[in-house]
C-alpha cells in the first residue's frame, strides 16, 4: 500500500511540474511602441544587420534594422512616406508582409502591403488602398529606392526575391495574383490569379535555380520557372488536416497550404509546415517529375499533437547551422491584438540529422516576462536565431505604458528575440 501511495505522489508531482523554460535576449524597437504585429518580414544579412518589417493596423509601417555588431537599432522610416505618399490621403503602407532577399549588389529588397482595407468597401476607389511598392534599402547609402507602384489597389502579402535572377516575387492580397519585379529590366509582371483571398500562401520557396514554388487549393503546389516564364501545377500534395473547427480559430482562415518554408542549401531541398496542424514535410523538387513530399512529424507544442486544438501554425520557421530547424511554436491561438487568450510561446527544434524533436520550452525575457507569439525568424551568418514577436508589457506605477495594444487581456510591444544556440 505504501509503495501505491508513494508511486500515485510521483506520478502526480511529475503531471504538475512546472514547464520548461527558456530565457531569452530581446531587443525593443525604441518609438515605436504603438507597432501592432510582424509576419515574415525578418532577414539576417550577410553585413550582420538584421531587417524587420513592422506593421501598424490603420496608420503608417516602419522598416527597421538592428546593427548586431553594436547593439544599436535603427528606424529607416516610415513606409507611406518612404513610398512618398504621405499626402495622397489615402490608405497608408501599412505592413512590409512578406520576406526580405539580398541582392548580389548588397541592396535589402522587399515590397509593402496594406493594412486596414475599409472592409474592402472603397478598393479600387481614390479612397481606398493605392497599391504595393517595390523598394530596395542600400545599407551603405542609408537610402531606400522605390521602384514605384507595382500592384495597383493590391498589396504584397507574400513574397521573395531571388538574387539569381534579380527578382522580387509576390502574392497579393486580396485577389491573389502571382506578381514579379524585374529589376534589371524595370519591369513590373502579373501572371494572373492563383488564390482566393481566404488561402493565400504565405511562404514563396525558391530553390537554387531560381525556381520558385508556392501552394494553392487543397494542399497543391505551383512552380512557377523564370526560364520559361510559366506557371505549372505540381502533382505533389501537402500533408494537411481536414478543414475543421478549431477553439479560437476563425473559420474562414485557410488550413489548406503550406505556411511556410525555408531551402536547405546542403540537401536541396525545402522543409516546411502546413497551416492546419503544424505538420512537418520535405519537399524536394528534383525527385521524379513533380519532385516529392515527405511528412516528417509535427512541430506543435507536446500535447497539441492530433489535437483539434493545436494553435494554427506561425511563419517562424529557420533553419540553423546546427543542422536544427528552430520553430516558434504558440501556446494558443496567435494573431496579435486579434488573440483570445495569452499563452506563452515555445521554442521548437528538429534535428534533421535525428529526426528528433525537442521542446526548449516557453519563451521568457530575464524579468520573467512572457514571449506572446512570433511570426517570422531567421539564421544570421554567425548562428544566431533571431524572431520577432509580441513580448508581455507589465504596467508600471509612474510610468507611461507603452504597448501596442493586448493579447488576449495581457499589454504587449513588438521586439527583436535573440537566441544563441549551444
Amino acid at each position: 500500500m505504501r509503495c501505491i501511495i508513494l508511486c500515485v505522489f510521483l506520478a502526480a508531482s511529475l503531471t504538475s511540474a512546472a514547464p520548461r523554460t527558456l530565457r531569452i535576449d530581446y531587443r525593443v524597437f525604441p518609438g515605436l511602441e504603438q507597432m501592432d504585429g510582424n509576419w515574415a518580414a525578418l532577414f539576417a544579412a550577410s553585413d550582420g544587420k538584421v531587417y524587420a518589417g513592422l506593421a501598424y493596423h490603420g496608420g503608417d509601417g516602419h522598416l527597421v534594422y538592428y546593427d548586431s555588431k553594436t547593439g544599436r537599432m535603427h528606424d529607416v522610416g516610415n513606409l507611406t512616406q518612404l513610398c512618398g505618399e504621405s499626402a495622397l490621403r489615402r490608405g497608408p503602407q501599412s505592413k512590409i508582409h512578406a520576406k526580405f532577399g539580398e541582392g548580389k549588389d548588397g541592396r535589402i529588397y522587399f515590397g509593402t502591403h496594406g493594412g486596414y482595407w475599409w472592409h474592402y468597401a472603397r478598393l479600387a476607389t481614390k479612397e481606398g488602398y493605392p497599391g504595393a511598392h517595390w523598394m530596395a534599402f542600400d545599407p551603405r547609402t542609408g537610402q531606400v529606392e522605390d521602384f514605384g507602384l507595382g500592384v495597383p489597389n493590391e498589396g504584397v502579402n507574400t513574397g521573395a526575391y531571388d538574387p539569381q535572377f534579380d527578382r522580387i516575387y509576390g502574392l497579393t492580397h486580396p485577389r491573389g495574383h502571382f506578381v514579379y519585379y524585374d529589376v534589371k529590366t524595370r519591369k513590373a509582371v502579373d501572371k494572373g490569379r492563383i488564390n482566393n483571398w481566404e488561402s493565400i500562401c504565405r511562404t514563396l520557396g525558391i530553390d537554387d535555380q531560381g525556381n520558385v514554388y508556392g501552394s494553392f487549393g487543397e494542399g497543391q503546389v505551383f512552380k512557377y520557372d523564370p526560364r520559361t516564364d510559366q506557371i505549372t501545377e505540381l502533382s505533389v500534395r501537402v500533408p494537411i488536416r481536414p478543414k475543421g473547427i478549431s477553439l479560437g480559430r476563425d473559420y474562414s482562415k485557410s488550413e489548406t497550404a503550406w505556411r511556410t518554408v525555408v531551402w536547405d542549401r546542403q540537401t536541396r531541398q525545402f522543409y516546411g509546415i502546413d497551416e492546419s496542424a503544424t505538420i512537418l514535410f520535405s519537399f524536394n523538387p528534383r525527385a521524379g517529375q513533380d519532385g516529392e513530399i515527405r511528412r516528417l512529424g509535427q512541430l506543435s507544442i507536446p500535447g497539441f499533437e492530433d489535437s483539434r486544438e493545436v494553435p494554427y501554425a506561425t511563419l517562424s520557421l529557420t533553419l540553423g547551422h546546427d543542422r536544427k530547424l528552430y520553430y516558434g511554436a504558440s501556446g494558443r491561438e496567435f494573431d496579435y491584438g486579434g488573440s483570445a487568450v495569452a499563452a506563452p510561446a515555445h521554442l521548437i527544434t528538429w534535428d534533421l540529422s535525428s529526426s528528433r524533436k525537442e521542446d526548449l520550452g516557453e519563451m521568457l525575457l530575464e524579468d520573467g516576462s512572457r514571449v506572446l507569439g512570433t511570426n517570422a525568424a531567421d539564421t544570421a551568418p554567425d548562428g544566431t536565431i533571431y524572431l520577432v514577436g509580441a513580448i508581455e508589457v507589465r504596467p508600471q506605477p509612474g510610468k507611461p505604458l507603452e504597448a501596442a495594444g493586448k493579447v488576449g487581456g495581457v499589454y504587449y510591444r513588438l521586439a527583436l528575440l535573440i537566441y544563441h544556440p549551444h
